[in-house]
């Protein structure tokens, strides 16, 4: 096995395991709280640190720095008067990030009205806007963890060592999990809904510290991993250092690429009423959606994407073009199924998973109605991010920038036209719209650059997936109209059967139409190796 596809495995790995507990931590979360007013406070406050960092240095960390440093661990052209180039970058970058959180700690109020605009009719609104301030002040802290996160993570993909990255997400789910176990224990008498809360200022704290603290370990994890890995740092704030000029240049785009999606995020939550319950639905479908793209998807793309930035940086146009035609497929041969998979399956996994203790046979149909329609994208969500992926390891950030604002204009326009009809599915449709079309528009605007990833090739692929697919729906359908049940062993029983015969089904269909991604992929990867 060569040394991508061994990262590629090791990613996966850690990723599916990270995914899965988060997974567990949500439905731990819908047991203890349900589907209420509280759990769409909770969750509109706890995106809100996610937002923040996004917005004002997420962007700017993430658009270019695991290609930069990339290029440094090969040659360093910006080291600075005896400063190196990631010495200046993670200094700066941890003063800013520390400025940031304690500015957020003071707004949090006003932060979270924003997500709050549009509170459901009957709902308390000044309770729901107390309570959500409160869990809003204690978790922008994650501000600060989430960018020495991204730091260090990217430090230490640049270097090909992905463990502790791909990894460390996994206990952080497990420290937050534990924290929340503590809640019924400590209040075991009534339901813990908003007023509940309200009053017992101890179920706010323990909901804002379980996560906080998780993205805390999840920080302090990767930090040691950088310090025992040998790779040396000294605090160098040096804000004219080249190395930080370049990054900020290259990063002007992102921050308005950033802003577009906070922009639709907060659009999103307020159409879906904030404390009715739809906010919660829609996040626990959104989680369910970045389970298979953090397994199949994200994983390809993180050890693609060092790899692309070290062929463009050698000026190796050849073959940045096929490792980029290569994992466009593979996103493609794994997304696909998975995308349909969730869609006919929908309502069983939601069954099995969340109907449980305070979570409703109610709250699974709408949490399943969100989440059939946000499946639809996940295959041209993959797809879009790993294109814009390509671009950030070409150093263009423009190009990204004006497809995501295409794209957000998109989701917000369907989203306002479909959610008084349709509500949490016509927001998934919104987004499984908006996805679709802008990958297919990013994969159009990279073959007119200097990348060359044979689109009507590429063509040919898709349609063979998408029959194969087809296939898969029509197999799991078939399979499962006989079982009846959306929640406990009937629901399982759907989920199992679909999951073997639609898996099956998908490979032999792929098999008879030809198509040959996977093995191809496998083939040249072993011709590599044996050379």
């Amino acid at each position: 096995m060569t040394g991508l596809a061994r990262s590629n495995l090791v990613v996966a790995a850690g990723t599916a395991v990270s995914r899965l507990t988060g997974l567990a931590r949500i439905v731990v979360f819908g047991v203890i709280i349900g589907q209420t007013a509280l759990a769409d406070a909770f969750d509109s406050a706890n995106n809100s640190p996610n937002a923040i960092y996004e917005l004002l240095i997420g962007g700017v960390l993430s658009a270019s720095l695991v290609s930069l440093f990339a290029q440094f661990v090969e040659r360093d052209e910006y080291e600075y008067v005896g400063t190196k180039s990631t010495d200046a970058i993670i200094s700066v970058a941890v003063i800013a990030l520390f400025t940031l959180t304690a500015l957020a700690v003071v707004f949090s109020p006003a932060i979270f009205h924003l997500f709050s605009l549009n509170p459901a009719p009957g709902v308390d609104v000044e309770t729901f806007r107390s309570v959500g301030s409160a869990i809003t002040r204690i978790v922008v802290l994650q501000i600060f963890f989430y960018g020495l996160s991204a730091l260090t993570s990217a430090l230490l993909n640049a270097k090909k060592l992905f463990f502790a990255a791909a990894w460390s997400p996994a206990v952080a789910n497990l420290v937050t999990i534990a924290v929340f176990c503590f809640i019924p224990l400590r209040y075991p008498d009534g339901r813990i809904d908003i007023a509940f809360a309200n009053d017992q200022q101890g179920v706010v704290w323990l909901l804002a510290l379980g996560t906080t603290l998780g993205i805390a370990t999840m920080a302090i994890i990767q930090v040691v991993a950088v310090v025992r890995h040998g790779l040396s740092f000294s605090f160098a704030p040096k804000f004219s250092h080249p190395a930080v000029r370049k990054l900020l240049t290259l990063s002007m785009w992102t921050l308005g690429y950033v802003a577009a999606n906070q922009v639709a995020l907060v659009v999103i939550k307020n159409l879906a009423s904030p404390g009715s319950g739809g906010v919660d639905a829609y996040a626990k479908a959104f989680v369910l959606l970045q389970l298979p793209h953090g397994l199949l998807a994200v994983s390809i793309a993180t050890t693609f994407v060092p790899e692309l930035a070290r062929m463009f940086h050698r000026g190796d146009h050849n073959a940045f073009s096929t490792t980029m035609s290569t994992g466009i497929r593979l996103t493609a041969l794994f997304t696909v199924p998975a995308a349909l998979g969730l869609w006919v399956l929908a309502t069983p996994i939601v069954g099995v998973l969340f109907q449980h203790g305070n979570f409703s046979a109610q709250a699974t149909t709408t949490t399943a109605r969100a989440l059939s329609g946000l499946a639809l994208g996940l295959a041209g969500f993959s797809l879009y991010l790993f294109v814009l992926r390509g671009f950030y390891a070409r150093n263009d950030t423009k190009t990204p920038f004006f497809l995501n604002l295409f794209e957000n204009a998109l989701n917000i326009v369907f989203a306002i036209v479909l959610v008084d009809r349709h509500g949490v599915f016509g927001l998934g449709i919104a987004f499984s719209l908006a996805y679709l079309i802008s990958a297919a528009v990013a994969l159009t605007v990279l073959e007119r650059t200097e990348v060359d990833i044979n689109i009507s090739q590429l063509l040919g692929n898709i349609v063979r997936i998408v029959a194969a697919g087809g296939v898969l729906v029509l197999t799991v359908w078939v399979a499962t109209s006989a079982i009846d049940g959306d929640a406990g062993f009937a629901a399982l029983s759907r989920l199992v059967v679909g999951v073997v015969v639609g898996g099956a089904a998908y490979v032999v269909a792929l098999r008879v139409f030809g198509e040959s991604t996977l093995r191809d992929y496998l083939s040249s990867k072993t011709t590599r190796s044996s050379r």
